[in-house]
């Protein structure tokens, strides 16, 4: 079963018809970790001539991005093709992101077979403030594999048959954390209310280099040339922090101290087929 790798970081994009496609939406790398694991397993299966597109998105706020839509918005299948959904989240909940991702592909022809949900490091997740640390790791990617296989056995027997991704639920965080976490949400849309302010990555002009893999790294186009950052378009992806080598950008949401110290018990993949 031969794959053809698309991975979407960058700003540029157009889409091409290909054999097979995974269509991934990977600012920090973390859900195209897992999108390859997915297709190492599916590649152990002789499927004959059933190929399927993997889509992997992460989640922002709950849903896939709106980004992720613009870059997948030529996608298009003419004959119901199979489709594996994924969705990459920090640890907290995936939510609405896999039920999007199903209306999506829908919408563009494809037929939605199998959907996961997995943990990766959370985008605002530093040495002070670790959330999800580390992820996918191996036994993570262990998991991504094992579910592609049970995907490929599944198009092996010739089984067709849709998935509602919207079923999948989350793993229950514990009832305190989700608590004092909302209680969080609820006190910084009133400050936004009435005082609103756009957080952005910050960089050390000490410490750049000048390298310019920032620029590159940003999905959003959003790092000038002079390394500022336009916030109109900034995602807060984080993608321009985790790539600096010499470690001269980051971003202090007011996000990132109530994730990790809420949301530190270890979530597992999940799936449906």
């Amino acid at each position: 079963m031969p794959f053809y790798v698309l991975i979407l970081p960058s700003r540029c994009f157009t889409y091409t018809e290909m054999e097979s496609e995974i269509l991934c939406f990977s600012p920090t790398g973390g859900g195209k970790k897992v999108a390859e694991a997915i297709r190492r397993g599916l590649e152990n299966i002789d499927g004959g001539n059933v190929v399927p597109c993997i889509f992997a998105v992460p989640v922002y706020g709950g849903h896939m991005p709106e980004l992720a839509k613009k870059r997948f918005k030529d996608v298009n299948s003419r004959d119901k093709r199979p489709a594996v959904l994924v969705a990459v989240y920090g640890n907290r909940a995936f939510e609405n992101a896999l039920a999007d991702l199903d209306a999506f592909v829908r919408g563009r022809g494809f037929n939605p077979v199998a959907a996961g949900a997995f943990v990766c490091e959370h985008s605002y997740s530093t040495k002070e403030t670790p959330i999800a640390s580390g992820r996918p790791d191996a036994d993570d990617l262990k998991a991504a594999e094992e579910f592609g296989r049970q995907v490929g056995m599944k198009l092996a027997f010739g089984d067709l048959s849709s998935v509602d991704a919207a079923g999948l639920e989350d793993e229950p965080s514990p009832e305190d954390s989700v608590r004092r976490f909302s209680a969080f949400v609820r006190e910084y849309r009133e400050m936004q209310a009435s005082r609103p302010q756009k957080y952005v990555p910050e960089y050390d002009v000490e410490l750049c280099s000048g390298c310019g893999a920032c620029i590159e790294a940003c999905p959003a186009g959003a790092v000038r040339d002079d390394f500022s950052i336009d916030d109109s378009l900034c995602i807060d992806c984080c993608a321009c922090v985790k790539i600096c080598p010499a470690e001269a950008r980051s971003f202090k949401s007011p996000f990132a101290v109530p994730l990790a110290e809420n949301f530190s018990v270890r979530k597992s993949p999940r799936w449906i087929l």
